[in-house]
């Protein structure tokens, strides 16, 4: 059957053969561990199957999705989604057959794990304590561990089994026809434990991780022991063989190299703490809008610019920014750790802009490490201008970065930072530059000093003429 359901109508059919009934612990360890899992919907759907369990295991009575579809109020989508959660955590298993009547599902229903089995799994109890989060997961485990009771100062009195009830000898020794045929049935129609996913094969390096471990003086044993836990928590933070060693050690003993994996896990959790699940669904549906509203066709961007962005989609920004470092030399601090964990953990930017801030303020503003109030600053300015998708961060950026043309050119600036001051010329200095300066109050003109000195020449000549 192909993984998306293209033959899946309402109108298939489906049988749900009868399963045994929930305990009372049972029905607690679903309602309380694996509903944050799977939400309400998924839990939903698994009591709706209960209810259409039929004791007849016969194909030819089959009801159709119609009618489960009509209990939940769902679509059909919908409904395949909350089934996935189903199996993917091991509470139900799905068959698809065809024969002369048509398509039909079978739904197995699985019985829970334990709460001990639940919290001892780890890819369970990561998801758990990744959905709820470290206070509500510390009280799950606290409600599901049974008090301990100190007996040591006292004395067992208890009565035997063969003390209180008298059993035939023969019929111990030579088990009866019937409880044979009982215990084989069982046996056969029990149901297999929930076997979740093997991780082990994953590409990582675990030859790295033992080497820096070994200098640490970890105890190599257990980490062997704990390969299960190692991957998945790599797998759901992205957590780089390097890193994790770090981690590791951290919380290994100096003395015996041994690690306590409960710490292990709250430790990560800790550090890579991500945002809930409706943060996570407000962000991936304002970047969807983002991305449908300015579509990454119209920003226009060189080859190197598009490998940038795939490269942001894939990574995560703990892997971007190690590998930024990387590229100039230098490492990732345990300050900058932080910053990056508490940016994600805001849900406020996706991933890839996050990468993108990152690699505009190592790049661009040529810094040797973040800084905390640099980053907010950017990454508060980025939120409010809504940039959702690397391309809309890339061409923000490059905006703020053009030179504005149409911009009036400021005034320039004396060494001392003053902005010079501009001297206004007189109108009358004006004019004595250009050659015309007027008389003014006792000045006389060359004219009417060559008049003078005639008069005063004619006045000397009358004067010796009288004498």
């Amino acid at each position: 059957m192909p993984k998306n359901e293209l033959s899946l109508t309402p109108k298939t059919g489906l049988v749900v053969p009868q399963a045994p009934a929930l305990s009372t612990a049972e029905q607690a360890v679903l309602a309380e561990l694996y509903l944050p899992l799977i939400g309400p919907v998924a839990y939903s759907l698994l009591a709706a199957l209960r209810g259409l369990q039929s004791p007849n295991t016969e194909l030819s009575n089959r009801r159709s999705h119609t009618e489960l579809l009509g209990i939940l109020n769902v679509d059909l989508p919908t409904m395949v989604a909350a089934r996935q959660k189903l199996e993917a955590t091991a509470l139900l298993k799905t068959y698809f057959q065809q024969d002369d009547l048509g398509e039909v599902y079978l739904y197995l229903l699985q019985s829970p794990m334990s709460a001990t089995k639940f919290f001892a799994d780890d890819l369970l109890s990561v998801l758990l304590l990744d959905t709820v989060g470290e206070l509500r997961y510390q009280q799950l485990a606290d409600q599901f561990t049974p008090p301990v009771v100190n007996v040591e100062q006292a004395q067992n009195v208890s009565a035997n089994l063969l003390d209180v009830f008298h059993i035939d000898s023969q019929k111990v020794t030579h088990v009866p026809t019937e409880i044979q045929t009982v215990r084989a049935e069982q046996a056969t129609s029990a149901a297999t434990p929930p076997v979740m996913p093997d991780l082990t094969d994953e590409a990582f390096d675990w030859q790295v991780l033992g080497q820096i471990l070994r200098q640490n003086y970890v105890d190599l044993k257990q980490v062997a022991g704990a390969r299960q836990l190692i991957m998945t928590e790599s797998r759901v933070y992205g957590i780089s063989e390097i890193e994790m060693a770090k981690l590791i050690s951290e919380v290994a003993s100096l003395t015996t190299g041994q690690f306590d994996e409960g710490q292990l896990k709250l430790l990560i959790a800790r550090r890579y703490e991500r945002p809930t699940a409706d943060a996570k669904d407000q962000l991936a549906t304002r970047a969807t809008a983002a991305s449908v509203s300015v579509p990454a066709a119209t920003v226009k961007l060189s080859a190197s610019e598009q490998q940038l962005v795939a490269y942001a989609n894939e990574t995560t920004p703990y892997e971007f920014l190690d590998e930024l470092k990387k590229q100039k030399h230098g490492f990732v601090t345990s300050g900058e750790n932080r910053l990056i964990h508490d940016l994600v953990n805001r849900g406020v930017l996706p991933n890839g802009v996050i990468n993108m801030l990152v690699y505009y303020l190592i790049e661009n503003r040529n810094l040797a490490a973040l800084n905390k109030n640099l980053l907010e600053t950017v990454a508060n300015d980025w939120q409010q201008h809504d940039l959702m998708t690397p391309e809309a961060a890339l061409a923000y950026v490059r905006e703020r970065q053009q030179p504005k043309s149409s911009a009036p050119k400021r005034p320039t600036r004396a060494r001392n930072g003053r902005t010079p001051r501009k001297e206004i010329v007189p109108k009358w200095a004006q004019k004595q530059a250009n050659g015309t300066t007027k008389t003014t109050g006792n000045q006389i003109t060359e004219a009417q000093r060559k008049q003078l000195a005639e008069r005063l020449a004619k006045l000397d000549s009358n004067a010796e003429k009288g004498d």
